[in-house]
């Protein structure tokens, strides 16, 4: 198993907000499924310079993260800052159904 700030994306280490931990245990995930829907999922629409958000599509749920790019002065590093971890259902209206 990794340490917990191993885990890099585009060069710089993920590190979870305190939400964003707590999001991410309540959906049963971890730092490296995170790495996965960056890696593997689709941005669904423009977000500012330094933020990026992606989807990934599992069956009938999306899981989304969003992502901000930061100065940790722990570290004395740039890194990726986990603000959002979520799930959801897409619910599409087909024209002319009920």
């Amino acid at each position: 198993m990794s340490e917990p700030f191993d885990i890099t994306y585009k060069s710089l280490c993920l590190i979870p907000s305190k939400s964003a931990a707590y999001e991410v245990s309540r959906l049963g995930l971890d730092l490296t499924d995170c790495k996965r829907i960056l890696e593997t999922g689709y941005s669904p629409r423009r977000r500012a310079e330094d933020v990026e958000e992606k989807w990934l599509d599992a069956g009938n749920k999306t899981h989304n993260i969003v992502i901000v790019r930061a100065y940790n002065y722990f570290f004395d590093e740039e890194v990726w800052i986990i603000k959002h971890v979520g799930r959801f259902t897409k619910k599409w209206k087909v024209k002319g159904k009920g």
